[in-house]
C-alpha cells in the first residue's frame, strides 16, 4: 500500500482562488449569504454522516 501525501497549502490556495473567482463580483452581503449557505450544507452533511456511523442499539433481554 502506498503512502498518500496531502499538500495542505496547495489545497488551501486552490480553494481560496476558486472561491475568489466565484465571489469577486458579489457584494459583501451576498458573499456572507454564500458562506452561510455553504456552512448550512456542510453541517447537514456532517449530521447525516454521524447518524449513518452510529451503531444500531441491540435489545438486551
Amino acid at each position: 500500500m502506498t503512502e498518500q501525501k496531502i499538500d495542505a497549502v496547495k489545497m488551501t490556495r486552490s480553494i481560496r482562488e476558486r472561491n475568489y473567482e466565484r465571489l469577486r463580483h458579489l457584494s459583501r452581503a451576498e458573499r456572507l449569504a454564500f458562506y452561510r449557505e455553504q456552512a448550512r450544507l456542510m453541517n447537514a452533511k456532517a449530521a447525516t454522516l454521524v447518524t449513518a456511523a452510529m451503531p444500531i442499539p441491540t435489545q438486551i433481554r
